[in-house]
Order: structure tokens, then C-alpha cells, then sequence
């Protein structure tokens, strides 16, 4: 609950809903916690090297799903007040799979290192099988929706309860964590201690967006409307006509 608190004190601090840097700082938050909470995940799953050997009968399915999962690319959300992948959007996967290829390579080496004892997963699991295991998952994308629209509504319960701070938004955040750990395979009380580290870390740093105070103008340059010096390269100086004959000529018109 000392996260909570945390979390809470300085979400208070943020700019309200109406401000424009409302957006850039709850943007902050729900980018980093799409990173953090995929990384934990493919970490908590990786770190049982029993249980991914366990899979290679059956195929790898959840594996690979896992390792795909954890190298989307973050939504970065739309103005003003959509932070997550909108699931029911038809080219959600078209921007959450764009660019993976490199993050899909670095995940996979990632992986493989890991493994201490078992050569065949280590090579299973190479980067240079990233395209064939990307194939895989985007045969059944509806596995690959389900993680990514618990992790939205997560997250999204996240921005709510920094920006409402009240019972129920609170209540929202515990029942979304317990179907997201429940999807993604993992604890429900370490997922929410992830999430809420995260967002606190962010709003830290993210308290610069928060609106400053007016600042009063400087009082103009003490050259400014001062005297102004007529003969330094004026057409109208005094000291521009120095042919006296000029002027003469010109009374002599008149």
C-alpha cells in the first residue's frame, strides 16, 4: 500500500483534466507502464526454464505469444484523453506490430541467454527465427488482442484513479490487475506493486509538464525609447546633407 500512497501523493500534484499538459503527462506514464509491465511479464515466464521446455511438445504456442507480446510497440495515444490501443480499432494490430522487427530480435536474444542448461531452447529461440515466431502469433491474433486489451483496461484504470483518486476508481484498478495477471500469467499482487512503481517514477519526472505561473514581463531594454541618434546612418540626420550648396539650392526653389 506504500506504492499506493506514493502513487496518489503525487498524481494530486498533477495538472487537471482541462489543462493541455494533462495529456503529456498521464502520456508518460502509460507508455512507460506498457513497457514495464511487457518486460515484466516475458521475464516472470522466461525465469522458469522448466516450464518453457515443458512447451516444446505443444508447440510453443504461449511462448511465442509472449515473447511477440512483449515487443509491441507502445501506444503513445491520442489527444486528449486516449492513452491505450483502442481494441476495437481495425488496424490495432497493424500499429502495435509496426517496427518489431528489431525489438522481436533484441527480446529474443534476451531470451536465449537465459537459458542455462537447455540447448535446444537456446536455439529455439534465436533471434534469427523472429519473423517465423511473428508468423505464428499473427495466425491467432485473438490471442494476441486479449493481452493487449487487459493490459489497456489496466492501465487505463491506472490514469483514472491519478486523476479521480477515490474509492471506486481504486476498486476499478485492484479488479482490472486481477484480470490482466489472470490473461498474462502472472502474480496479481506483483503486477500491481510493477504498475504502481511505475507510475510514480513517471510522474516525478513528469511534474516539469505541470503548468508554471505566469511570468511578468522584463521591463524593456533601458535603450529602448531612449534618446534616438538621428545622425547614425539615418536618411533624415542632420549630419546627412553636408554640401551646403544642396541646401541652398534647394531654398533658392522655394
Amino acid at each position: 500500500m506504500t506504492c499506493l500512497q506514493t502513487f496518489l501523493d503525487l498524481a494530486a500534484r498533477t495538472p487537471p483534466e482541462r489543462d493541455g499538459c494533462h495529456f503529456r503527462t498521464w502520456q508518460k506514464v502509460s507508455v512507460q507502464a506498457q513497457r514495464e509491465v511487457r518486460s515484466f511479464v516475458a521475464r516472470d515466464f522466461f525465469a522458469d526454464e522448466a516450464r518453457v521446455a515443458a512447451g516444446l511438445n505443444r508447440g510453443l504456442k504461449r511462448a511465442f505469444l509472449i515473447v511477440v507480446y512483449s515487443s509491441c510497440q507502445p501506444c503513445y495515444g491520442r489527444p486528449q484523453m486516449d492513452f491505450t490501443y483502442d481494441m476495437s480499432d481495425i488496424g490495432w494490430m497493424t500499429n502495435a506490430l509496426r517496427f518489431i522487427g528489431r525489438p522481436l530480435q533484441l527480446r529474443l536474444a534476451e531470451i536465449s541467454a537465459g537459458f542455462r542448461t537447455n540447448e535446444r531452447l537456446k536455439r529455439r529461440f534465436a533471434p534469427v527465427w523472429h519473423v517465423d515466431i511473428l508468423n505464428a502469433v499473427k495466425k491467432r491474433p485473438q490471442a494476441l488482442l486479449e493481452l493487449l486489451a487487459r493490459e489497456a483496461a489496466m492501465i487505463n484504470s491506472l490514469i483514472e484513479l491519478g486523476t479521480r483518486r477515490n474509492a471506486r476508481a481504486q476498486n476499478k484498478l485492484l479488479k482490472t490487475t486481477i484480470c490482466a495477471a489472470r490473461v498474462l500469467g502472472v502474480d496479481s499482487d506483483a503486477l500491481l506493486d510493477q504498475i504502481l512503481r511505475t507510475g510514480a517514477e513517471n510522474l516525478v519526472n513528469g511534474r516539469i509538464l505541470k503548468r508554471r505561473r505566469a511570468v511578468s514581463p522584463r521591463s524593456p531594454d533601458a535603450r529602448i525609447g531612449g534618446h534616438k541618434n538621428r545622425d547614425y546612418r539615418s536618411p533624415d540626420s542632420r549630419g546627412q546633407m553636408a554640401d551646403p550648396g544642396i541646401v541652398s539650392d534647394v531654398q533658392l526653389c522655394c
